[in-house]
């Protein structure tokens, strides 16, 4: 027949009036004027019907049934029409009548137009979807067009169109048409009839009348399907707005918002009832302790954390979707062989249809969402489908948040323990300070700890003493509390590792330096320097595992991903935060807030100004300040500068002892360096010679570039700064011939 859209003019005209065009070829469909501003028209009446707020999949149903009820007022229903080919003047005089007929659950309603304009319809019950009553009935079966020329004696429709005995109308011929949408759902069946007496309908009639008897009732569902649409997008958009605000108020209440995410799925598709299960990839399980009970508080569906049920991810619907990945809709259940019915007789609830969709992340099945039993219908629809495919993103997202958050939790009770494993291994006991407390240094000790080559090797039991007897001396005795000082002091000694050199007494020779320093600097450094010095020398190399910064970060280590720079520093000066922090450890409780802050700057500073990297960089510009006479020890950075290479000199007081200390010191620290080669050669990386057992020739040279970079420049531009610390300078020149 052509293009009928360009063919024929629609013309209802009632009996006895003009014809009068609802639509004019060139006129724009109502839904297409007002869809873009979120409003949809009453079909014909230029009234228009605002869609806005919560609406489910009834309310939905309202609204078309309110359009197509419009629509049948526009197509006169019962009532004569006439049709009009553009290039044929002479019209069909032939009358006919039109009938349409709403399909929900499963059963067929006729629209029965009142006289009033607004008044509502009336739904006249037309029986089943099914074969053997209605023409009506049997369209909305097949879904098929269908054209019947003489309806009273074809026997697949005992009942005819349902509406010859009450309207005493005897029908002859029927057009039945079924209204399907793009998706395919069957919303409506238009029924054209032909009285006896006309001429029945015929084949060229079926494509042009489908054509244009369904134009109005099809431009009206795309209307209501963009404005549905765009209703859809605005709750979706307001629900993802509270279930943001709900995770972002109360990340802890993950329940509470996986109850969000299953109360705004069921309103979706309109269903009774509402599963979550989460998938469990190592016992090949479904789980979840999360059920909705079928009850509503203040209009809002219940749900109940009860005990955890879990079953084979190889049964049941769910199981099939967890395995596949595919949706599911299934509109019997228990005539399905794959529906297990354990769910149901654990909850006593029985299922009748079921929608099942699969969460997906990063392309792996994390969980499984189920829409149980069908509200407005007798099962899901394919605009359901739809729907709730757009909507398992966000279900993906919440699964996601929440095994995230589980993670987290576990991983913060994992830590807990540790740290009390950890701290009832790393804080010393009441009998360790105690008995400190109790500990008197011989009397010759007070003299030779006074020398900068003092040697503290033979005194070992006695070097928590002897840093307390430093403290005491260099800030008074009432500087700290003797009970935290000597907690303090013997918690840090059990948090050194029994590493070759970065130990324990590493750590008190390193002290000791600095207390001799500052002895002879007196009026240089303030009290809260003088604290912060001692304690930052004690705790500079905490926690050391005798590997390198350059190790830490070529291995990727932990310590390296938390600190980018001066690694191992850094680690240092985070234990050190961490014993002040025990129970009965803080020996600065005593100062002001301001002054603590100082303080921990101080021992911060310090502490990072041992990474032997930034020393050269810093040792150059205080030789320039010295050589220019620009130094100021008023200046901040200058005087960090200073404290840094004050630092920097007491790290390496060991080569200004006497040769055979300084010799057996250098043995300790070429056994963590081989230590650290060894693991490097494991995974076939050549380590530096300095590191590499198998070039242990090469140590004397080593040790001459060293002490030429390094040490004898420290020292030198030490005793620069302060002459009293030359005797430092004196005996690491007196170790250069017994390394060349």
């Amino acid at each position: 027949m052509g293009n009928s859209s360009n063919i024929w003019k629609k013309l209802f005209v009632p009996s006895g009036t003009n014809p009068t065009p609802l639509i004019t070829p060139r006129t724009p469909p109502w839904w297409w004027q007002h869809h873009a501003v979120g409003m949809s028209s009453s079909a014909g009446t230029g009234k228009l019907v605002r869609i806005e707020g919560m609406m489910n999949g009834a309310n939905y149903r309202e609204i078309i049934e309110g359009n197509l009820f419009q629509s049948s007022r526009d197509l006169r229903l019962g009532q004569r029409s006439t049709f009009q080919q553009d290039n044929d003047p002479k019209p069909y005089l032939c009358p006919m009548f039109i009938s349409l007929s709403l399909v929900s659950r499963q059963s067929v309603c006729l629209f029965k137009p009142t006289v009033a304009e607004d008044g509502p319809p009336t739904l006249i019950p037309a029986g089943p979807v099914t074969f053997g009553t209605t023409i009506a009935t049997h369209v909305a079966t097949t879904r098929q067009t269908l054209l019947v020329k003489d309806i009273t004696g074809d026997q697949r429709f005992p009942e005819g169109t349902g509406q010859d005995l009450d309207s005493g109308i005897h029908v002859h011929s029927v057009l039945c048409l079924p209204i399907v949408t793009a998706i395919g759902d069957l919303i409506a069946i238009l029924e054209l009839h032909r009285h006896w007496g006309n001429e029945p309908f015929n084949t060229s009639n079926q494509e042009v009348h489908a054509r244009m008897n369904t134009d109005t009732l099809t431009q009206t569902h795309a209307g209501i399907h963009v404005c549905r649409g765009l209703a859809k997008q605005t709750e979706l958009n307001d629900f993802l707005l509270e279930v943001s605000k709900t995770y972002f108020d109360n990340i802890v209440a993950i329940d509470s918002l996986l109850e969000h995410i299953m109360i705004y799925a069921k309103n979706l598709v309109n269903a009774d009832r509402c599963a979550l299960f989460q998938v469990d990839h190592n016992n090949n399980e479904l789980y979840s302790d999360l059920f909705d009970i079928g009850e509503e508080n203040e209009g809002k569906p219940v749900f109940r954390k009860t005990k955890e049920i879990r079953f084979s991810i190889e049964k049941g619907i769910a199981g099939q979707v967890a395995r596949t990945g595919e949706v599911l809709n299934i509109p019997d259940a228990y005539a399905d062989p794959r529906f297990n019915r354990e769910v149901d007789l654990y909850t006593g609830y029985t299922t009748r249809n079921i929608l099942c969709m699969p969460i997906v992340s990063r392309g792996t099945v994390i969980g499984v969402v189920q829409m149980v039993n069908k509200l407005s219908g007798s099962a899901f629809t394919k605009t359901d489908e739809n729907n709730f495919k757009m909507f398992a993103v966000f279900c993906a997202l919440a699964l996601h948040c929440a095994n995230m958050y589980h993670r987290i939790r576990h991983s913060e009770c994992i830590y807990r323990v540790t740290m009390e494993k950890l701290s009832y291994h790393s804080i010393c006991t009441s009998e360790e300070w105690k008995t400190l407390t109790q500990l008197d240094l011989p009397t010759p000790l007070y003299k030779e700890i006074e020398l900068f080559h003092f040697d503290i090797s033979q005194f070992e039991e006695l070097w928590p003493a002897v840093f307390v007897y430093m403290v005491h001396n260099s800030c008074g005795e009432t500087s700290f509390e003797l009970e935290k000082l000597c907690r303090f002091t013997m918690s840090v000694r059990k948090n050194y590792r029994r590493v070759p050199y970065h130990n324990w007494k590493h750590a008190v020779n390193v002290a000791h330096c600095m207390y001799a320093i500052l002895q002879k600097t007196t009026g240089i450094f303030t009290e809260i320097e003088k604290k912060g010095l001692l304690i930052a020398c004690l705790c500079h190399d905490l926690d050391h595992r005798g590997y390198s910064n350059t190790y830490l970060q070529k291995f990727d280590h932990p310590l390296a991903a938390l600190y980018s720079t001066s690694t191992m520093e850094q680690h240092h000066f985070s234990q050190t935060v961490s014993i002040l922090q025990l129970e009965g450890h803080n020996i600065f409780s005593n100062l002001t807030s301001i002054e603590y802050e100082q303080v921990l700057e101080v021992i911060h500073k310090a502490i990072i100004a041992t990474d032997l990297a930034l020393y050269f960089g810093n040792r150059k510009q205080l030789a320039e300040l010295l050589s220019t006479g620009d130094l100021d020890l008023d200046n901040h950075q200058h005087r960090d500068r200073v404290i840094g290479l004050m630092m920097t000199a007491c790290d390496l007081c060991s080569v200004t002892k006497l040769w055979p200390i300084t010799r057996l010191t250098a043995n300790d620290i070429y056994a963590e360096f081989w230590a650290e080669g060894d693991e490097m050669k494991k995974i076939g990386i050549q380590p530096i010679p300095m590191m590499d057992r198998d070039k242990k020739e090469e140590v004397p040279q080593g040790q001459v570039g060293f002490y030429n970079a390094v040490a004898l420049p420290c020292y030198t531009t030490l005793s620069e700064l302060f002459p009293p610390s030359g005797p430092l300078l004196q005996a690491c020149k007196l170790h250069t011939p017994y390394i060349t």
